[in-house]
């Protein structure tokens, strides 16, 4: 209907995390003109489309924005209208009761009509992730204090969006191990997840949680102590998956796959190497001198994580000193000596030329982030059964922030 006096009718709101505690930057939120006509999601990525998730026709659309905020205007009125929130693969639809002509309708902030992103598959579409446990990070438990269903953790080949291949640690003894089912064996040189090329296209997201050590022959020193997963064919494999669109959520001595990788990947940041992690703390940067770290830095004062500009860190390595800035992103910094923390580049290196080359426009199709930041500690069992409900920690926070980006579509993170 028209409304007099220049009025709208509006729908505003907050779109929260699976968990339904911290609101999120970046998610689409629209009415579909046919909620049973979506776009069909696929799970796995094998080609090149930087963002192959559409969300289909709408009657109004609009962006959540770094306090997680929307509004909608020119909202279909009536009872039980149906709302989408979506960023990349993740996608829940639920109903707003009533909408009143030419008033504002709030979305409720808690409860069963809260817009948050899908726990589980029975709620929505998930992005399908593989997760490789290790001894010095507790990332498998993270996805859980996320809001990630436990029945979403299962074998490779399962029905669950979680697969869970058991990784390394240090002295002997191996990463966490799935305790609803058989993780994925990588703690060898045989592990099934990067065996190819081909075994990571079954996937979206590959989370690599630290093991103690890079696990790699070509490292210094870089069996870890009791043995190595990461092999040169491995590597490889990564790089290429990465090429295709694939994206890498690396903690700690994961830089492995980066400073020891292919070349190209070797030249995005200066390396460090090998540091020592657990009961390191210190205080973190955000780097706000791009848009996109504005409102990342504008996001974590929201929830609660950073005292002024800098945000407490626990558990930090040092493995990266500089990044290399006409191929990688810094997002947080020692406040120290600068050292980057948490960094991002897009695949393949240098971009692909579109338009015969003749405008200089590139196209990314991945992302790999690296991190020296953990998850927690040393992870108490097997996931997601020693999993303990906690809320996530200011560097947490964090990093949930920068999976969700991580998530959504590939795009330029220096523009809004």
């Amino acid at each position: 209907s028209t409304c007099a006096n220049g009025k709208h009718t509006t729908l505003t709101g907050h779109v929260y995390d699976p968990a339904g505690k911290n609101p999120l930057y970046n998610v689409v939120v629209f009415v579909p003109n046919d909620p049973n006509a979506l776009p069909a999601i696929e799970t796995g990525t094998k080609t090149c489309n930087t963002c192959n998730t559409p969300i289909g026709n709408y009657v109004t659309v609009a962006l959540t924005d770094q306090n997680g905020a929307f509004t909608l205007t020119d909202v279909p009125t009536g009872k039980n209208v149906p709302l989408v929130v979506q960023v990349g693969k993740w996608r829940r639809t639920i109903t707003v009761a009533n909408i009143a002509d030419c008033a504002t309708t709030a979305v409720p902030e808690s409860g069963p009509g809260q817009a948050r992103l899908p726990a589980k598959q029975s709620e929505g579409s998930m992005p399908k992730m593989a997760l490789l446990t290790g001894g010095q990070d507790d990332l498998g438990c993270f996805m859980t204090r996320m809001g990630i269903a436990s029945s979403e953790y299962s074998a490779p080949g399962g029905t669950g969006r979680l697969a869970i291949y058991q990784g390394l640690n240090v002295a002997g003894l191996n990463g966490p191990a799935l305790s609803t089912g058989t993780a994925g064996d990588c703690t060898n040189t045989s592990c099934p997840l990067w065996q190819n090329t081909q075994s990571l296209e079954a996937y979206d997201i590959v989370l690599l949680a630290c093991e103690g050590g890079p696990m790699d022959p070509d490292a210094p020193g870089g069996f870890g102590g009791n043995g190595a997963n990461v092999t040169k064919p491995a590597k490889q494999a990564m790089h290429d998956w990465l090429n295709e669109g694939g994206k890498v959520f690396a903690t700690h001595f994961h830089y492995t796959w980066f400073q020891y990788g292919p070349s190209d990947f070797q030249t995005v940041a200066t390396w460090l190497g090998s540091s020592i992690a657990l009961g390191v703390n210190g205080t973190g940067t955000i780097d706000t001198t791009f848009t996109k770290g504005k409102e990342f830095g504008q996001w974590l004062k929201t929830v609660g994580a950073t005292t002024g500009t800098t945000i407490a860190l626990q558990g930090v390595g040092t493995s990266v000193s500089s990044v290399n800035t006409a191929t990688t992103q810094r997002w947080i910094y020692d406040d120290s000596d600068s050292d980057t923390k948490y960094m991002s580049f897009e695949t393949p290196i240098g971009g692909l030329a579109v338009d015969g080359g003749e405008t200089g426009t590139k196209q990314y199709c991945g992302k790999a982030v690296f991190t020296d930041l953990h998850a927690g500690g040393a992870p108490l069992g097997d996931v997601p059964g020693a999993c303990m409900q906690t809320d996530l920690s200011a560097q947490e926070k964090a990093l949930e922030f920068l999976f969700f980006d991580l998530s959504a579509c590939v795009t330029d993170d220096s523009k809004p």
